[in-house]
């Protein structure tokens, strides 16, 4: 944990960073997570896989949080050498002390902390705060969605799959392997191995964690969800690359006619469109730009902070 005295506009509050093992401080931060996005990160923080790659950036009026924003580092891959790409997420401040700068002092500081050590950010805003990111060096982007229909593909043979329960040591410890030894199998990668967890072992109601699968034959685990005859697969996790042809195999035992992407595959037998998330716009720096002005990209959703 790193503390700082800092002055804002003629006021003072205390910077904090990295302080999820306080208890008093990350039981505040929740709080306000709660109020302002209606979930929290303590089930994360008591699974053991919140690591240093999830990094908070707080400032707190006593023992009052009043502004946050969460930096996550990734590996990344997306021109063929290992780059260390940063998200932003998690921004908020509270109604009590918004218009005070304090967004602003956050992201100049992490801007600044990071200045070097990356190859890339980015981060999702929603329709309120379009205005406030360029002023920073960031430039709205288009995503594109993967996807097929499942008439136009030729699946082959049909490999077996088992449902993983994480409640059990053996499976954990398989999906854990699986995460940690995963090699691209996605255009732009953002591998972070905490993310992963978060959202398929740390919150079984908001996350993943009933929606994953192990095929043998292909020694890899798929996060997958069917929704109105629409086969979702939002993650690959193996140790070699993937045909994901074969993976949608071992899915033609549930009726689906479509099948989406949650991430950019490296095969070119998809179709794409263009998709956005809700209300929120992806924006990012200089140096990721020109990869999502020439490819048709997606952040993967596991990745989403």
């Amino acid at each position: 944990m790193k503390t700082e005295n800092v002055s804002i506009s003629h006021k003072n509050y205390t910077l904090y960073t990295q302080y999820q093992n306080n208890e008093k401080l990350r039981l505040e931060f929740n709080r306000l997570t709660q109020k302002v996005w209606e979930f929290d990160f303590e089930n994360y923080y008591q699974s053991g896989y919140w690591d240093d790659n999830c990094i908070l950036y707080s400032l707190f009026d006593g023992d009052t949080i009043a502004s946050h924003t969460t930096v996550s580092l990734f590996t990344g891959n997306s021109t063929g050498e290992t780059k260390t790409l940063i998200q932003l997420g998690t921004v908020m401040t509270d109604a009590d002390y918004q218009k005070q700068g304090l967004s602003r002092f956050l992201m100049e500081r992490i801007l600044n902390d990071f200045k070097g050590k990356n190859d890339g950010i980015f981060l999702f805003a929603n329709e309120t705060v379009l205005d406030f990111y360029p002023k920073f060096g960031f430039v709205p982007v288009q995503e594109f969605e993967a996807f097929q229909h499942i008439k136009n593909l030729n699946p082959g043979e049909r490999s077996d799959k088992r449902k993983l329960n994480l409640d059990q040591e053996a499976d954990l410890k398989l999906f854990e392997n699986m995460v940690e030894n995963a090699v691209p199998n996605t255009i732009f990668q953002t591998k972070n191995k905490g993310l992963s967890f978060f959202y398929c072992y740390a919150n079984p109601e908001l996350g993943y964690r009933d929606s994953i699968y192990f095929i043998e034959d292909l020694n890899c685990a798929v996060v997958v969800e069917n929704e109105e005859q629409t086969l979702h697969i939002l993650e690959v996790f193996s140790p070699s690359t993937i045909d994901i042809t074969r993976v949608i195999a071992a899915f033609t035992d549930i009726p689906f006619d479509e099948v989406v992407l949650g991430f950019t595959p490296e095969q070119n037998n998809f179709n794409y469109r263009k998709w956005k998330d809700d209300d929120l716009q992806l924006f990012v720096t200089e140096e990721l730009e020109p990869f999502f002005k020439k490819q048709q990209l997606i952040v993967p959703v596991l990745s989403h902070t």
